[in-house]
């Protein structure tokens, strides 16, 4: 063990642990999950990146030496490479801020000390003095914050592209197949599946461009805000120097936001953000739950859909296929909802000058990007790549539809169409059946009139009503 001191005492670190005493107070204090920023690799490599790039802003401004900038941007490249794992022992909950930025300047400093003199210690480099240089807990945390969103937003991107693309085949592979529309779960008119699948296709495609199109306000930092936005404390040169190291080091241009006094006193980028993750989220989740309905049976239900049986049979009731990854889509939404009314509650419940604990706010907006990706990863490749339609089943619906007696409404008027309607339905039979009983139409009119495929298309039943003018009789 080594012995640490500062205002408030000192405490044994162990010999094996880089970070020292502050890391230790903060994890002491803040033990109230299991959750610490040992699990989160995204942010503690992106907070090294961010450290590099400050010791090299700061070698350029002559703030510091070469040697110790050197020395501290090797020790950063070890721990964005993970060679300093388990060394973060922060917990999450009121960690984020000072006690993880304190942890992170120990671990670093003790590292670039270590570098130097063989040892650990702070003769050469100290975490206040040198790692944190011209930067304060409330301004490098959130533009770690930045960092990371961005690329999880890019990691979201991606996904919701490959979700696309498997839609869209699903689009191509239904393009033929007719069912029923529902409304307020009533037969309604028919519809092809994919007609259908477009429709969720549509939606996700919009959401993920909405989403694409809001990534770049993650480009912007507060680097050089320091303690409350007016930059006390940062030396000449240091925020134009930071930004460009910073650019290269992370991998995409950053840049300085407008206007730090906002910057650090508003997180309404967060609830934006959250509300388009919830968004869809909301979308998958209503996709998933169309997907449950209809599968459902395989004989008291809908039955439409074949999902990949993925879980095999449960109990007594052998045969069924269980929607597990639908119903998994459909709990994630819910979180991802919740997740949002955390963020909404938590934007306004600032400082005057500085904005909310990071935990519900960053936290759960990094958790409902991960549960949306690795959730959506799992429903593309689990059910969507494998999900059949039972085409039968689905035709027999779609012809024995009592929606269908719209056709005759349009020719005979709402009354005649009624009673095509019920007659159907009290006999049993189609309204096809049924109007070529009632003469109404000759056989081979009643063949075209009701084809369940061109009712599916605008242009075809226009062609129709344009050809069978002469029969209509509707004043």
């Amino acid at each position: 063990m080594r012995l640490e001191k500062d205002s408030l005492g000192t405490m044994e670190v162990p010999d094996h642990a880089y970070y020292g005493i502050q890391t230790l107070r903060g994890k002491a204090n803040f033990d109230v999950s299991p959750k610490t920023f040992n699990d989160y690799p995204n942010i503690l490599k992106a907070y090294a990146e961010l450290k590099k790039a400050c010791a090299f802003a700061n070698r350029d401004i002559q703030a510091l030496s070469p040697e110790k900038a050197e020395a501290i941007a090797k020790a950063c490249d070890e721990m964005a490479a993970g060679k300093l794992a388990g060394q973060f022992p922060v917990n999450v909950f009121r960690g984020c801020g000072t006690s993880a930025n304190m942890n992170v300047n120990e671990v670093i400093a003790n590292r670039a000390n270590e570098i130097l003199t063989g040892k650990k210690g702070y003769d050469q480099v100290h975490p206040n003095t040198h790692v944190n240089m011209c930067q304060s807990s409330n301004d490098i945390f959130p533009s770690v914050e930045s960092v990371v969103i961005y690329r999880e937003i890019g990691n979201l991107l991606n996904t919701l592209k490959g979700l696309e693309s498997a839609l869209q085949v699903k689009v191509e592979t239904f393009a033929d197949v007719v069912k029923i529309a529902r409304t307020s779960l009533q037969d309604a008119l028919p519809i092809t599946f994919g007609q259908a699948f477009s429709g969720y296709h549509a939606a996700i495609k919009r959401n993920r461009l909405l989403l694409e199109g809001y990534q770049d306000t993650y480009r912007q930092a507060i680097l050089g805000a320091t303690a409350v936005g007016t930059g006390m404390g940062v030396m000449p040169g240091f925020i134009d120097s930071v930004y460009k190291h910073m650019s290269d080091i992370v991998g995409f241009e950053m840049h300085p936001h407008e206007n730090y006094i906002d910057g650090m006193q508003n997180a309404d980028h967060f609830l934006i953000l959250s509300a388009y993750l919830k968004s869809i989220a909301i979308m998958v989740g209503k996709m998933a739950n169309d997907f449950r309905q209809l599968s459902s049976g395989p004989r008291g239900g809908f039955n439409e859909l074949i999902l990949p049986n993925i879980a095999g049979d449960c109990g007594i009731m052998q045969g069924s296929i269980y929607p597990v990854i639908p119903e998994l889509m459909i709990q994630m939404m819910h979180q991802v909802s919740a997740n949002d009314w955390g963020v909404s509650l938590s934007v306004p419940a600032a400082d005057t000058d500085i904005v909310p604990s990071a935990v519900i706010n960053y936290m759960g907006t990094l958790e409902s990007m991960e549960l949306l990706n690795n959730g959506i990863n799992l429903f593309k490749t689990y059910c969507l790549d494998g999900i059949q339609a039972n085409v039968e089943v689905c035709r027999q619906y779609a012809e024995g539809s009592t929606s269908l007696a719209t056709m005759v409404s349009a020719l005979y008027g709402y009354e005649i169409g009624g009673k095509i309607a019920k007659i159907s339905y009290e006999q049993g039979i189609t309204c096809k059946e049924a109007a070529i009983r009632e003469n109404l139409l000759p056989l081979d009119v009643a063949e075209e009139l009701f084809d369940i495929k061109k009712l599916t298309e605008l242009n075809s039943t226009v062609a129709m009503f344009e050809k069978y003018k002469n029969i209509r009789s509707v004043n």
